[in-house]
C-alpha cells in the first residue's frame, strides 16, 4: 500500500500493487459509494462510460447500474483473456481490477450537486424541444455547468486508461493485442451496459 500510494504510476496503473480480492472489496466499495451519491444528486451511470443528470430514482437502480457496467466488462473480457492471454488468468484479477478502475466515478457523480448542469438541459429542451418551462440562465451557470462537463470528460478519460492497464495486467498482454482487444471488449460491453440500463430503468439517457 505504502508502494501504491508513493509511485506517480499508481494514478493511472496501481494494478501492479493491488489486485485480486483487495481491488474486489475496495471497487465494489467505490461502485455502491457512488451509485448512492449518484441516487442524492439524480445523477445516472447509464452505461459503461456514460454519465447524465435525470429525475430521481431509486436507489437500487442507481446501485444496479454501477454494478451492472461493472460486470459488463468483466463477463465480456473474461473470455477475450483466456483466449488470446499466453498465460493462466484468475476472474478475481479481471473483476478486480475492472471494479477498481471505476474509481474516477465517484468523482465524477459528483458535479450531480452543481444544479447549474441541470439547468442548461433544462433551458436546452425547452429551447430546441419546447418541452418543459423556460429557465433564465445566469454566466455562474454556465461555469458551473462547463467545469461539470470538463470534470466528467477528464474523469471519464481517466477510467478508460485505468481499464486499459487493468486489462492489461489482469490479462497478461501488451502492444497491439492488448489495444486491440480491449477496443473490441470495452465496445461489446458498452452496448450490453445501454440495453441493461434501458431495462433497470425504462429510460433512455
Amino acid at each position: 500500500m505504502e508502494n501504491l500510494l508513493k509511485n506517480p504510476k499508481s494514478f493511472y496503473n496501481p494494478f501492479i500493487y493491488i489486485a485480486g480480492s483487495k481491488a474486489l472489496f475496495l471497487g465494489l466499495f467505490v461502485i455502491v459509494l457512488t451509485g448512492l451519491l449518484g441516487w442524492l444528486s439524480h445523477t445516472w451511470l447509464d452505461g459503461l462510460i456514460d454519465l447524465h443528470h435525470g429525475p430521481q430514482g431509486s436507489l437500487w437502480v442507481h446501485i444496479a447500474l454501477g454494478i451492472t457496467n461493472w460486470l459488463s466488462m468483466v463477463l465480456v473480457l473474461t473470455p477475450l483473456a483466456s483466449w488470446l492471454s499466453p498465460s493462466k488468468v484468475r476472474i478475481l484479477d479481471i473483476a478486480g481490477t475492472q471494479a477498481l478502475a471505476r474509481l474516477p466515478m465517484l468523482i465524477a457523480i459528483l458535479t450531480g450537486f452543481l444544479n447549474a448542469p441541470e439547468r442548461v438541459g433544462q433551458w436546452a429542451m425547452f429551447t430546441f424541444l419546447q418541452t418543459g418551462d423556460p429557465v433564465v440562465l445566469t454566466p455562474w451557470d454556465w461555469l458551473l455547468a462547463s467545469l461539470a462537463i470538463l470534470i466528467i470528460l477528464l474523469t471519464i478519460v481517466w477510467m478508460v486508461a485505468l481499464m486499459y492497464n487493468a486489462w492489461k495486467v489482469s490479462a497478461n498482454l501488451k502492444g497491439t493485442r492488448a489495444g486491440i482487444s480491449f477496443t473490441i471488449g470495452i465496445l461489446v460491453a458498452y452496448i450490453l451496459s445501454k440495453i441493461t440500463a434501458v431495462y433497470l430503468t425504462g429510460l433512455v439517457l
